[in-house]
């Protein structure tokens, strides 16, 4: 697989990971690689990190619109879970 966002440039660069949100293949240049610390629920509803940490891989146009939009995506699936219980 190679990079989407090369390819789009005529060039042919092979792809280190493919783009969590849209699935678009990304090379280290357009790849975003983020720490994400998963959450478990325990008693009385209290969330806790799960350790170790995993990586997302963004590439640079889904990175680009989650820093436009300012919350991580746990943060917007609450927001449209109220939304729609109201």
């Amino acid at each position: 697989m190679n990079c989407l966002d090369c390819a789009s440039t005529e060039r042919t660069v092979p792809a280190i990971g493919v783009c969590h949100d849209c699935g678009a293949g990304v090379c280290l240049d357009h790849g975003d690689i983020r720490v994400r610390h998963l959450m478990r629920t325990t008693t009385v509803a209290r969330e806790v990190p799960v350790e170790p940490a995993t990586r997302v891989v963004r590439c640079c146009m889904c990175g680009s619109a989650l820093a436009a939009v300012g919350t991580s995506t746990r943060a917007s699936r609450r927001h449209r879970s109220k939304a729609t219980n109201n």
